[in-house]
């Protein structure tokens, strides 16, 4: 077995991979959050190797040395060569640092609430510009916590509040932070959100409309994903901001592909 660091460029990793005799199936979004990682300059040398065994056959590193060739990035990386061809069993079985962990580690209190609220605010931005399939780094989560931490604890305070007024706990912590992001801290979004939950109740209104199916949802009497509530909830903001007038029912146009939490 031999361990060295090399420069890892778009022709040694041409040149690694045309040695790979047994390719495995590539996994398209993984490559691309590869790639979008190289190309906005936010992938680390954090020392993962590339290990290749006795036979040339790479068993870690397949999908970045792909990546390295489609966006002609380069960067040092250990290369541990020479092991034996039935390790692949034993190779990433531990289980990966979460944005929660990178959170805790650099003394962020509420870190799994952040986290989560942090990847739902990037998810909504990212879903703006991006059609493809989106990967969010713990990167760019602890870049944007940082930047913004006093926001965020502001947010999660508020979102404690609304929440242990709940009559039931149809909305997580996680989605109140978000809409008090989206739609703002005011008394206008506070009210919002505790008529959403139950706290207050306006009858046959709107809100008290999709307060109703998120009940159920719940309760577990009916079922909806979460970017189906999502779409409850933003036609229910449409209109308390005109009035939170009476409806007899509320129509969105389902979507089973679900949002990130």
């Amino acid at each position: 077995m031999k361990a060295t660091i090399v420069t890892m460029t778009k022709e040694l990793a041409r040149d690694y991979l045309t040695r790979n005799n047994q390719n495995r199936k590539v996994k398209k979004a993984t490559l691309l959050f590869y790639k979008q990682q190289m190309i906005s300059g936010k992938w680390k040398e954090n020392g993962e190797p590339i290990i290749i065994d006795v036979n040339g056959v790479i068993k870690d590193g397949q999908h970045r040395l792909l990546a390295v060739v489609e966006s002609d990035f380069s960067y040092k990386v250990p290369v541990i060569s020479g092991v034996e061809s039935n390790v692949m069993d034993t190779i990433d079985t531990g289980k990966n640092r979460s944005a929660s962990d990178v959170l805790h580690l650099e003394g962020f209190k509420y870190s799994a609430l952040i986290a989560s609220s942090v990847k739902a605010i990037l998810y909504e931005k990212l879903s703006e510009i991006n059609s493809h399939s989106i990967n969010i780094s713990n990167s760019s989560i602890f870049e944007y916590a940082n930047k913004y931490k006093n926001y965020l604890y502001e947010l999660v305070h508020e979102a404690q509040e609304i929440s242990s007024l709940q009559v039931a706990r149809v909305l997580t912590d996680t989605m109140i932070v978000f809409y008090l992001h989206k739609y703002g801290i005011n008394q206008d979004t506070i009210t919002f959100l505790n008529s959403l939950t139950g706290t207050t109740r306006k009858p046959k209104s709107a809100t008290d409309y999709v307060y109703k199916k998120l009940f159920k949802c719940y309760t577990g009497e009916e079922r909806l994903s979460l970017g189906d509530k999502q779409k409850y909830i933003e036609r229910a903001y449409e209109y308390f901001i005109k009035g939170n007038p009476q409806v007899k029912s509320i129509k969105i146009k389902y979507n089973k592909q679900k949002l990130n939490k």
